[in-house]
């Protein structure tokens, strides 16, 4: 099961963009999804994942706090458009997670961190923000 471990702040349509995770987190099983839900309508997303957890209040300007530390991957071909569901949800490769710029693979008992990141507004001015931060341990 997942475990929450930082949370979101309010994107610009007032809600908190969360993170889910479908499928199993068996390693054979290789079935894993991310779903990021309560998004902004109409945005990009971008996946992130790492080994260890952090806490960085607003990188780059952005109006979310990022929750990754240590070396931080971006699923960089999961690439995801919200829609007017405000979903934006990404099959994971286990063999390939990417860590820095090389990709590795879960193994089990590895613990790995994931947020979603993703475009937002501020004032009408372009800007990020992040979801809530979960973990998972493999099996």
């Amino acid at each position: 099961l997942p475990v929450p471990y930082c949370s979101s702040n309010p994107h610009a349509g007032g809600d908190r963009a969360r993170l889910q995770t479908r499928g199993s987190t068996a390693v054979l099983d290789d079935d894993l999804s991310l779903a990021c839900i309560d998004m902004p309508q109409n945005t990009f997303a971008l996946f992130l994942a790492s080994r260890d957890a952090g806490f960085t209040a607003n990188p780059g300007g952005s109006l979310g706090d990022l929750c990754l530390g240590g070396t931080i991957g971006r699923f960089n071909d999961l690439i995801r458009f919200s829609g007017t569901a405000g979903v934006a949800e990404a099959q994971l490769d286990l063999a390939r997670l990417p860590e820095g710029g090389v990709a590795s693979p879960a193994l089990p008992g590895d613990t790995w961190r994931f947020q979603c990141w993703f475009r937002d507004t501020s004032g009408g001015a372009p800007a990020s923000n992040f979801s809530d931060g979960v973990a998972l341990t493999f099996r």
